[in-house]
């Protein structure tokens, strides 16, 4: 990855997260959501924002549908912040990854206390 690329992707990362946490007043984005990782395309006009955020399912969904549709307002924030070019099109999706490890690190203590 360029560095041009990777500075950007560090930037969107941070400043999206502020964003989200200090100007999204939309009452289905709950409170704690962590942007996780970003993914920009080559021409770096799209970036996919990996979000994990708290709760069951629904909520979940509520969320990112929330997200998705704020993405022009977090779009516009995120550019009075970063001095680029082009600001990409934020899409947003969930982040399973944390508790896909929580389940395979329980899935492990569980063939370990069987082993002992």
């Amino acid at each position: 990855m360029s560095y041009h690329r990777e500075r950007l992707r560090e930037e969107l990362h941070k400043e999206i997260g502020s964003a989200i946490a200090s100007e999204m007043r939309d009452p289905r984005v709950p409170s704690i959501v962590t942007v996780t990782d970003v993914k920009l395309a080559p021409d770096c006009r799209d970036a996919t924002i990996l979000v994990s955020v708290m709760g069951d399912e629904a909520e979940k969904k509520s969320a990112i549908h929330a997200l998705n549709r704020g993405a022009s307002f977090l779009q516009h924030v995120v550019a009075r912040r970063i001095v680029v070019k082009f600001i990409p099109r934020l899409y947003f999706k969930i982040d399973n990854s944390i508790e896909q490890s929580n389940r395979l690190n329980d899935l492990f203590n569980t063939i370990r206390g069987d082993l002992d």
